[in-house]
């Protein structure tokens, strides 16, 4: 005796999923977005669409896509550009003299004072920190800070004396710490 029976078996597709890569500069974040499946399970352990990501070096996540227990998987690469290291000169300069600061690092520049060259020229009447951000050809930005201070000018003060011809006076000046007289 022989029976006969069907049976059905339908293959389902496995998910095409999408991945964006991304380019970002050290200490930023960038979102990864994933497509073409129900759900999803990241190698960072979010089963979300999508993740924000900060990595410190260049990195690979992997995420797995669903659709009726089928599951592909895909890659997404971040690249981890570094910021330029700024160095900058400060100064110290008695108070109507200006100052030249001078910064270097990066390949494009802007001051706080609306400057966009490496060097400023500045005369500050009190101490004043100035602010430079330096942009590197990759579009990474770095920020860095120098103070001028400014020291005052002395306040010079000299008696006028009255004397008879033929008499000497002694000259007592004050108000500063060296000194030097037209008299050599």
């Amino acid at each position: 005796c022989t029976s006969i029976n069907f049976s059905s078996v339908t293959v389902n597709a496995l998910p095409t999923i999408t991945v964006n890569q991304a380019t970002v500069c050290s200490g930023s974040s960038v979102s990864l977005i994933a497509s073409g499946a129900s759900t999803y399970s990241w190698s960072n352990g979010s089963n979300t669409s999508s993740i924000s990501v900060a990595p410190t070096a260049n990195l690979t996540y992997t995420v797995l896509g669903g659709i009726n227990n089928c599951v592909s998987a895909i890659t997404s690469s971040v690249t981890v550009n570094a910021l330029p290291i700024l160095s900058i000169t400060g100064a110290t300069i008695c108070a109507g003299n200006s100052a030249s600061l001078s910064v270097s690092g990066a390949n494009t520049y802007t001051w706080s004072n609306a400057s966009n060259s490496n060097i400023v020229s500045v005369t500050p009447s009190i101490t004043t920190i100035y602010t430079v951000s330096g942009s590197s050809t990759l579009g990474c930005t770095a920020t860095l800070t120098s103070a001028v201070n400014v020291n005052p000018t002395p306040n010079l003060s000299l008696p006028s004396l009255s004397i008879c011809a033929g008499s000497s006076a002694t000259l007592l000046a004050n108000g500063a710490t060296t000194y030097s007289w037209s008299t050599g």
